[in-house]
This record gives C-alpha cells, structure tokens and sequence, in this order.
C-alpha cells in the first residue's frame, strides 16, 4: 500500500470510529468484519492482511493474531452474555505464518460460567490452515459506585 492509500485508509478509519462493540479505531483500521452464528454461539472476524500487521521478517506479527483473538472472544462475551467481561488471561500457540490474502478468527465458549468465562479462538488463512489457537479466560466486570 503507498502513502496516499493508507492515509485515507487512517482516514477513513478515523471518521467511522464510535467507542462501542465494532467500532473502535482499530477494528476499522485493519478492515475487521465481525459476523455471528446465534445457534452455535460463535463469533467470527475476518479481515485483509495489509503490510501494517506485518513483522521485520515480513509475516503477521504475533500480536496481531492475539489482538483480533482476543477482539474475537470479547465480542463473543458481549454477544451472549448479560455483563461486561474484561481479559484475565490470553495465551497464544502460533503455528504458521502467513504474509498475504485474509484470515478468518473463530470465536467459542469452552466454559460459560457466570463470573468467569473460558473460550478459544482458531485463526485460519484463506486454505484453511491454522495459524494459531489462543484460549482466553474472561472476569465478568461490573463498575462498582462509590457511596
């Protein structure tokens, strides 16, 4: 991508922003498109590999898949669960690298409990492969007032 295509891609990003599920800054500044399966209770999120995710060595750098996992299972605990959850653990196996076309994150519930929450998310390229598998555990979170 030349200057001109990611500055109005920042941009573009930047105007369409709302602090809320789907719109933050990030998610449409890596192109994110979130779906969901209500019957299996999944969340999916697919995006474009662009050259700002990629590594020294010219890969997908590690904390790109771990941003979108983790972006994956939050958006799964907002969908079916009736409180906010708030990351307390993330761990991340890589097992492939990728440079160019798209990758689809799979969000699911391993454990829903009230208070903690246990998912997984597989991230595949466009063959199908897996690129990696990050499991998350989730707190549910309710802001306390002070009396």
């Amino acid at each position: 991508m030349d200057k001109k295509g990611f500055m109005e891609n920042v941009e573009r990003a930047y105007d369409k922003k709302e602090i809320r599920p789907e719109g933050l800054l990030m998610f449409h500044l890596l192109n994110l498109t979130f779906s969901y399966d209500d019957e299996k209770k999944t969340c999916q999120i697919e995006c474009p590999i662009s050259e700002v995710m990629l590594n020294p060595i010219g890969v997908v750098h590690g904390g790109i898949y771990t941003y979108i996992a983790d972006t994956a299972m939050g958006h799964l605990n907002f969908r079916y669960k009736q409180a906010s959850y708030v990351s307390l653990e993330l761990k991340t196996s890589y097992l492939k690298a990728t440079s160019a076309g798209k990758i689809r994150a799979s969000a699911r519930f391993v454990k829903e409990g009230y208070n903690v929450v246990f998912a997984e998310c597989t991230i595949e390229n466009e063959a199908g492969e897996v690129m990696c598998i990050t499991t998350g555990t989730f707190y549910r979170y309710e802001k306390k007032t002070r009396e």
